[in-house]
């Protein structure tokens, strides 16, 4: 049986949605592959993945692909790794340096900024450095690893999910599993579901290391990790995206209107599981 292959981002706010396919269980028995999360698309669009961890706007430019149910990187208020810093206060803004890893929050922050009048806003992508971003330009989206680790001493700066959740008052959902069209995955949601039950329960791990990376304190990754963002999409982040996905829309800033669809869980259930290898005892 050929490995289904997963496309997933290196940052630290997926590890605990891939920790058991990586370190887990599921090691080896899924082909993960860590690349920046604008390039996820194309490798599903070009079908060198099977399922990717993708921005969710990216989905509306992709035809016949469908989320999985259930799972996802949301947050309720302040999300702390999405963030908007700018030498001069918002309304003075006129110009943006973007993550040249970002999309999903590219639409985000264009929206946020047409609520609140700013339409001659100019931008260009550049690579996450906020001191060089920020050479050129009054403000820097910056995204994932990047903003967390960011100095921003002295700058205004502004989360998005809470000035999303300010204008909606629901959460924002970032990122999404999504299935390649014709995709049987063995076992269906389940190993997902289980990489992600194993992820959040290996959060401190998963903080220790990431902390030495970015040279953060552990504690501070593990509050992100359990505060600001979460795994989970209930019917008020299905709200959110439903909404997001309007906005975009009705601005121009996402191809057409498209229904949201989940894979049915029960329909991959026909599909036999690979065998799970027995836990190591040490």
């Amino acid at each position: 049986m050929n490995l289904v292959r997963i496309a997933s981002v290196p940052f630290v706010n997926a590890q605990p949605l891939t920790w058991g396919f990586l370190r887990g269980p599921y090691r080896g028995l899924f082909k993960v592959s860590l690349v920046p999360p604008s390039g996820i698309p194309d490798l599903l669009r070009s079908g060198k993945a099977d399922v990717g961890l993708i921005p969710s706007i990216e989905y509306l430019g992709l035809p016949g692909v469908e989320f999985l149910p259930q799972i996802g990187i949301a947050s309720k208020r302040r999300v702390r790794s999405v963030i908007l810093a700018s030498r001069v206060p918002l309304e003075e803004v006129r110009s943006v340096a973007l993550d040249s890893n970002s999309r999903t929050s590219v639409v985000l922050l264009k929206i946020i900024l047409r609520h609140k009048g700013l339409r001659e806003v100019t931008y260009a992508e550049e690579a996450p450095s906020l001191p060089e971003m920020l050479r050129g330009h009054d403000a820097a989206l910056l995204i994932g690893d990047a903003a967390l680790a960011a100095d921003t001493a002295g700058l205004h700066v502004y989360d998005l999910a809470a000035e999303w959740f300010a204008l909606t008052g629901l959460p924002f959902v970032f990122a999404l599993w999504a299935v390649r069209p014709g995709v049987a995955v063995p076992d269906g949601v389940r190993p997902f579901i289980e990489s992600r039950r194993i992820g959040i329960a290996g959060i401190p791990e998963i903080a220790i290391l990431a902390g030495q990376r970015l040279r953060l304190s552990p504690d501070s990754i593990e509050s992100y990790l359990r505060t600001n963002i979460h795994f989970y999409l209930g019917s008020e982040e299905q709200r959110g995206l439903e909404l997001f996905f309007r906005q975009a829309q009705e601005l121009g800033l996402a191809p057409g209107r498209r229904a949201i669809r989940f894979r049915d869980p029960y329909e991959w259930e026909r599909v036999p599981a690979p065998p799970v290898p027995a836990r190591r005892h040490t």
